[in-house]
């Protein structure tokens, strides 16, 4: 055999459609997508028109030298492109068993990450085709949990969608760019678990890092009661600008965290993102030196003043949408408020020690 994959062609419908040989095959290849039973060539090629621009979704026909023998799509599933998603994958009938499936899935995947630059490729399969499912495995594809699950009315039954994915890398081999491409930022409500899991997180850091006599705090957003956050919880430690770092980070990795960046006197770890997505507690740990804590004082001053903490939402909400995929991005353009309330809070501190001292 001699597989490629190409554009799809109008007049590629004439021979996919004849592979579709009951609707019950038909609803497992495309769920409701298309509204009746038998598809079409002016079905399909409607549908061309209408869903695939060649952007942000592409239809691309396999061919064993001039024999058309597979179908597959791949869609951009939101507003950037380092997820690629799959979808319609169908062979020839007549050639099942020759190992199509696995050829055209896998060139897909290589489609994706060569020419789309994506770092994730995602598919849904029905439950009711363990066949497919076999089939995305043996490509490297995994099962994630999604907290909710995709499910159809297809011919009076409601069928239900298994979630998989297969990454290009392994979490601790991607840079952070790719890393928070993987992990877009979302923003939600204030959920009261995240004190009780950063008091039960502070507990276990104090714990094994306890001969560095660590001050530990909770900080961030999600220790500001009222406003909504990332799901993952920032807990600030300090120790002696004089420890052993490098202990440090050995203590660190070797408790599960993985070290995101380092630098003199800093380093940030994380706990929690897992090539299925993020795990139910997501921990960001940051180690200063002793005294570099302005994020305690940022904290503190917001759950001081609610007005002023939903200024904070409101202006990350405004900046979701140009940064969803761009953490320093989205932390420089929170910066200036951030700053602004520190020089406050010394300025507020300054005059308090005054009054003291007089």
């Amino acid at each position: 055999m001699s597989l490629t994959l190409r554009p799809y062609q109008p007049t590629d419908a004439n021979v996919i459609t004849t592979w579709l040989k009951s609707e019950y095959l038909m609803r497992q290849w495309c769920a409701d997508r298309y509204e009746r039973f038998p598809v079409t060539p002016e079905d399909m090629n409607s549908y061309h028109q209408q869903y695939f621009d060649g952007h942000n979704s592409v239809a691309l026909t396999m061919v064993d030298d001039e024999d058309i023998v597979g179908y597959i799509s791949i869609r951009t599933p939101a507003d950037y492109s380092s997820e690629q998603r799959l979808g319609f994958v169908i062979i020839d009938d007549s050639r099942r068993g020759k190992g199509l499936g696995k050829a055209i899935v896998s060139m897909a995947v290589d489609y994706a990450f060569s020419k789309l630059g994506a770092i994730k490729v995602s598919l849904g399969v029905f439950e009711n085709n363990p066949i497919a499912v076999r089939c995305y495995e043996s490509v490297g594809f995994h099962r994630v949990v999604k907290q909710e699950t995709e499910c159809y009315d297809c011919l009076g039954e409601t069928w239900n969608c298994i979630e998989m994915e297969f990454c290009k890398k392994s979490l601790s081999e991607m840079t952070l760019e790719e890393l928070w491409q993987f992990f877009p930022i979302c923003l939600g409500s204030y959920n009261p678990q995240w004190r009780d899991w950063a008091k039960e997180e502070i507990g276990l850091l104090s714990e094994f890092l306890s001969e560095y006599y660590p001050i530990v705090n909770h900080i961030g957003s999600t220790a500001i009661p009222g406003i909504q956050a990332k799901p993952i919880i920032d807990i600030l430690v300090e120790i002696s600008p004089n420890a052993d770092w490098q202990g440090v980070r050995t203590v660190m990795e070797t408790a599960g965290y993985i070290c995101m960046s380092s630098s003199e006197n800093r380093m940030s770890f994380n706990k929690g993102y897992t090539p299925q997505g993020y795990a139910e507690k997501v921990f960001h740990v940051h180690i200063h030196a002793m005294g570099d804590n302005d994020e305690i004082a940022f904290r503190n001053y917001l759950n001081s003043n609610p007005a002023v903490a939903k200024e904070y939402e409101k202006l990350k909400l405004s900046l979701l949408p140009k940064y969803r995929n761009d953490r320093d991005g989205y932390t420089e353009a929170k910066s200036e408020f951030v700053k602004g309330i520190i020089r406050e809070t010394k300025v507020m501190k300054k005059v308090v020690d005054a009054e003291l001292m007089s």
